[in-house]
């Protein structure tokens, strides 16, 4: 294994000279090296059989991918190229690499189809092509790998093509699905909301359209975000509390986007793993809330803001416990806000602006957190919010004498100061008087000095001030 990460190499282009003669080489990272230039690899090099994980992401390599990569590297089993400046397609020879398992090279320039040869690795598991400039549509080969990532790149075309073709889902292991600010259009096909591991769905930011014919299983989804389309239909079809067949909860390798709190968050990693919650925004879904949304008590996140939704907000959301962020603004929702919402102690982020809200707005507990800005736009909701602390004045007031007299304004009492200037002035003058009283030595000191200041200046005047010519005639006289 050799790990080098995080330091400065210098020279250009990847280092080849590391894979020649090293034929245990297992492992090989190169992680932010601040390597510059082609990604070559050494042409006549032996086959390294061993080595089973390349990572040189962070960098700034800008050339195609190796086309015979697999031929130097036939072991391959994790290979990470993301963020570089890597372009051009996926090399043909690529699919050689028989044991490729994860295949990274997100954040890059690569452009063009995505091959259908991809989806056909025997042992392929996680594939995160996001952050690129693919195109074209998308075959559905991608539900039988178990983590897909093609968010931010140009895809089109839509999911319902061949829908049918797959009839039994129960052996798909398609766990994560990021299609995400893409271009796909349509509706969504019934078998996404059947597959038996589906966790996470990112479809936000598309153009799908339509009702979601079957409901998706709380017990088994965790993270469902499908803001930004065109979705109608009611919620109470989107979401069924039925209990799933089988509950599957995978460790997710990469990293997701996501709006919490009104911000766009990457979680990666533990927090990820642990991260619950819908966002079905801007959309026309229309309808009651249904209050099956409460049932799911390890939600952290729900946003459904900018649909049409109706009715009241239901006070079983009070059974979300851990929920952090609640958005219901720009809807229709009317009556009050429920006083059993003060139980959710978690919540950092609270909006229902712009509803037909009324009655009083909660301030006990995290409530009391929340500013106007939460509530604005229900012109029948009453909010009184406590004032916010003074703030303490940059400048002393101004005074005033009491004997009237105008002093400028000023702060000071000039009767104190003339007198407390008196006083330390003649303490001064006693000061010295002592001192030179009890010791003679300071007091021959004190008049040697002042008899030396004297005659200095004396002579001073006399050498540089001019004489009137009067006391000049009078001296020449005498």
């Amino acid at each position: 294994m050799v790990d080098i990460s995080n330091i400065k190499l210098e020279g250009a282009g990847f280092p080849s000279w590391l894979l020649v003669n090293n034929t245990n080489l297992e492992d090989l990272t190169l992680i932010n090296c601040s390597l510059w230039g082609p990604f070559q690899l050494p042409i006549h090099q032996h086959p390294l059989e061993n080595l089973s994980n390349l990572d040189i992401s962070n960098n700034n390599m800008y050339s195609p991918i190796p086309p015979h990569i697999c031929a130097i590297l036939p072991g391959l089993r994790i290979l990470s190229l993301s963020e570089n400046q890597i372009f051009g397609g996926i090399p043909k020879h690529l699919s050689n690499c028989s044991m490729l398992y994860s295949l990274d090279a997100s954040n890059n320039h690569l452009s063009g189809n995505i091959p259908r040869w991809i989806w056909n690795f025997p042992k392929l598991q996680v594939l995160d092509l996001s952050k690129n400039k693919f195109s074209g549509s998308l075959p559905l080969d991608f539900i039988m790998i178990r983590e897909v990532y093609l968010s931010r790149n140009l895809l089109g075309g839509t999911l319902t093509k061949g829908d049918g073709a797959h009839n039994d889902y129960s052996s798909y292991s398609l766990n994560v699905l990021d299609l995400s600010h893409n271009q796909i259009k349509g509706t969504i096909p019934r078998w996404i909301s059947i597959l038996p591991r589906l966790n996470y769905l990112l479809l936000n930011n598309n153009e799908f359209y339509g009702e979601i014919p079957i409901p998706f299983t709380l017990e088994q989804v965790k993270l469902i975000v499908i803001s930004h389309n065109h979705f109608s239909g009611q919620l109470s079809s989107v979401l069924t509390s039925n209990i799933s067949t089988g509950y599957y909860n995978e460790y997710i390798t990469q990293d997701l986007e996501l709006v919490t709190k009104t911000n766009l968050y990457t979680y990666k990693g533990e927090p990820l793993n642990s991260l619950s919650g819908f966002d079905f925004s801007n959309n026309n879904f229309s309808g009651e809330i249904p209050p099956q949304i409460s049932y799911k008590d390890d939600m952290k996140f729900l946003n459904l803001s900018n649909n049409q939704l109706k009715g009241s907000i239901p006070p079983s959301f009070s059974r979300l416990l851990q929920i952090e962020s609640l958005d219901l603004s720009h809807n229709n929702l009317s009556g009050t806000i429920p006083s059993e919402l003060a139980a959710l102690t978690f919540l950092g982020s609270f909006n229902v602006a712009y509803n037909n809200l009324s009655g009083k707005c909660p301030q006990v507990a995290q409530f009391a957190t929340f500013d106007d800005s939460s509530y604005e736009g229900n012109p029948y909701l009453c909010c009184t919010f406590p004032l916010p602390p003074s703030r303490p004045l940059l400048t002393p007031p101004a005074s005033h004498d009491g004997d009237g007299d105008d002093d400028g304004g000023s702060f000071i009492d000039m009767e104190s100061f003339y007198a407390s200037s008196g006083v330390s002035f003649v303490m001064v003058l006693l000061t010295i008087a002592s001192v030179l009283y009890i010791n003679p030595y300071w007091r021959g000191v004190w008049f040697y000095y002042v008899r030396v200041t004297i005659t200095s200046c004396y002579y001073f005047l006399v050498d540089h001030v001019p004489v009137p010519v009067k006391y000049k005639v009078l001296e020449l006289r005498v």
